[in-house]
């Protein structure tokens, strides 16, 4: 709401505006804690979320799994199919219940508005659960995956931003795009070797 006043004559022209807003004050940048592997990949539980909407993340995290389990770790993966209605609450719960059964997680894809703000809370569902995750958005959106993190009070959530777009890509673009950004989704995770 803007409110006007006008203070002087006409002759004078000297204007006063008060513009009131219906907001707050914004809060202090507190953020909640992350959480880091800081060790070995071997025998972890991996977490691997994925969007039935993405093909694109849905061959990038099946590679990653294959990698995953050369590297000795165990991939755990579930996929989400709405963000709304029964089928959304379902996936909340999915969700859930992967980040009490890993180690660490890799959320995503965030490459549409929705999608970036669902993997984006779905990576802090597992932080909450006091275990490292990071969320995966492309460039286009990381703005909006990073304002949302804060939004939703962990401004240092881990997000990994890859090209944009990935959804048009030929199939062997989107594999070195995998092989290109697997080693820096391990260490924004906190894996050692």
């Amino acid at each position: 709401m803007y409110a006007y006043a006008w203070i002087g004559t006409l002759e004078s022209m000297t204007e006063t505006i008060t513009i009131r807003r219906p907001t707050a004050a914004a809060g202090e940048d507190v953020s909640a804690p992350t959480f880091t592997v800081d060790g070995p990949l071997e025998g972890l539980r991996v977490g691997l979320r994925t969007d039935l909407a993405w093909r694109s993340w849905q061959l990038i995290a099946d590679i990653w799994a294959d990698y995953l389990r050369r590297d000795g770790a165990h991939p755990v993966t579930v996929e989400t199919s709405a963000q709304v209605g029964d089928t959304a609450s379902q996936d909340r719960s999915h969700i859930e219940q992967l980040a009490e059964d890993v180690d660490c997680a890799i959320v995503g894809l965030g490459t549409c508005g929705s999608c970036t703000s669902f993997a984006i809370a779905d990576a802090v569902i597992v932080e909450k659960h006091r275990k490292p995750s990071i969320a995966v958005v492309a460039e286009e959106f990381a703005t909006h995956g990073h304002n949302m993190a804060r939004h939703l009070g962990h401004g240092d959530l881990k997000i990994l931003v890859l090209p944009y777009p990935l959804e048009a890509r030929p199939e062997h673009e989107l594999r070195e795009i995998a092989d290109t950004y697997y080693p820096t989704a391990l260490k924004l995770l906190g894996v050692r070797p």
